[in-house]
């Protein structure tokens, strides 16, 4: 099979192979001139599934996705303009009809003495299928989230970085308006803020979750009393960055106190009563 090399002007563009190639390279070259490809490398055409021979004097556009056709040619001009360097991603349809994502980058040069378009893109279309799943999976955990009725809460070192929906309905504080905060906000006072600190942390160093009562204190001032529950995220605290649920149990606890007073209060009665009998 014959080898098909590059012009002699583009050489400094395919220096001898390397091993250990770093994957994502921008290893596909291409030449367009007047709307088709004048010159194609083997790694550009195997992107698409097709052959050299098959793209040398096929229009450009041919292979772009309809759907992204105008904004891939607005991005080449601004590129070619000197009006951005930012590489940008289309689909492609290749030859066997299925659909890739490529990210490239275009130069104005001269080539046999006309103007032309030197293009240099890699296939990313693995890493967009990784982060559409990753995507579908944030989304999957913020539905799971915002499902539970407890406030859910992520820290690093102390600051929050995450939270669900339910932290309104504990705290009275939307997700939005924590993101960024210390957690000292949860709190009735610093001496409360630093006593649940001491108690988190001391107990994450030795096992992975912790479970306690404590008080804290919604955004309107009202006194509530949680259940928080705190899972360290790693396998130390190295790193200060755990999970917290805090379930408002404010009323479990007057009904249990209220439960206390009456048990209480009865025997209180009953023991009149033995005493007068």
């Amino acid at each position: 099979m014959k080898e098909h090399s590059p012009p002699e002007e583009f050489s400094f563009l395919f220096p001898a192979p390397k091993t250990g190639m770093p994957e994502g390279a921008y290893d596909s070259v291409y030449v367009v001139q007047n709307g088709r490809f004048r010159f194609v490398n083997p790694q550009f055409a195997a992107a698409g599934g097709f052959t050299e021979k098959d793209m040398l004097g096929m229009e450009s556009a041919r292979i772009i996705h309809p759907d992204d056709q105008q904004e891939a040619r607005q991005n080449a001009i601004k590129m070619l303009k000197g009006l951005s360097t930012l590489p940008y991603t289309f689909r492609i349809i290749a030859k066997d009809g299925s659909v890739k994502w490529i990210q490239e980058t275009v130069h104005p040069i001269t080539y046999k003495g006309k103007r032309a378009v030197l293009g240099n893109s890699m296939d990313v279309t693995a890493h967009r299928e990784a982060m559409e799943k990753l995507k579908d999976l944030q989304a999957l955990q913020n539905s799971i989230l915002d499902a539970l009725p407890i406030a859910v809460l992520g820290m690093h070192a102390r600051r929050i970085v995450l939270a669900n929906h339910a932290v309104e309905a504990v705290f009275g504080w939307k997700p939005e308006d924590l993101i960024g905060r210390n957690s000292r906000v949860l709190y009735r006072n610093d001496k409360d803020y630093l006593e649940i600190g001491r108690s988190v942390y001391n107990a994450l160093k030795k096992k992975r979750t912790h479970t306690l009562e404590f008080p804290c204190r919604r955004r309107d001032g009202e006194d509530i009393i949680c259940l928080l529950s705190v899972a360290r995220i790693g396998e130390s605290l190295k790193e200060q960055k755990i999970i917290a649920t805090y379930e408002d149990i404010t009323e479990r606890k007057r009904a249990e106190k209220a439960l206390e007073e009456s048990e209480r209060t009865l025997k209180e009665l009953l023991k009149s009563y033995q005493k007068k009998g």
